[in-house]
């Protein structure tokens, strides 16, 4: 029952990403420049939080607070918390196919403490939550610089 409940989530998120949300996201794996292009989109304060291994670029909206992670110029991550999801079609860019087809075949998915984990060949999608308080992650794991782990990702 749980792990229906868990891909049911997963699907509902992925339908609610395709509707008439705003399209502008930073998108893994693109460079770092598109975070400017995302503040202006979601008329957001930008903040820059210098870590040690790598930078986090934080967009704040009233609905929303979007981290992307970057290093090397590239988001190789990105995390949210708020009153609604993030657009996944854009967030994961060409991942998101994957992250669909994941998510469908993850009938029995693991979840970790009412997030629903979803991974796919070469990105992973951490999402869950409740209306008014949705948080989750994604990453690409072989873009995670030396010495990060998906628990520094919030």
């Amino acid at each position: 029952m749980k792990h229906r409940l868990a891909l049911e989530l997963a699907v509902a998120i992925s339908l609610i990403m395709l509707i008439d949300l705003p399209r502008a996201w930073a998108v893994l794996g693109d460079p770092v420049s598109s975070v400017e292009t995302d503040r202006v989109a979601l008329a957001g304060q930008l903040s820059l939080i210098p870590a040690q291994l790598y930078a986090i670029q934080e967009i704040t909206t009233s609905e929303l607070v979007v981290r992307e992670y970057v290093s090397r110029d590239t988001v190789f991550a990105v995390a949210w918390k708020g009153r609604r999801p993030p657009n996944l079609v854009s967030l994961l860019g060409a991942y998101f196919q994957e992250y669909q087809e994941a998510a469908a075949a993850a009938s029995n998915g693991p979840r970790m403490r009412g997030m629903t984990r979803i991974q796919g060949s070469r990105v992973v999608v951490e999402a869950g939550g409740h209306p008014g308080d949705i948080r989750g992650r994604a990453y690409i794991p072989s873009l995670l610089p030396s010495g990060v782990t998906k628990e520094m990702l919030q």
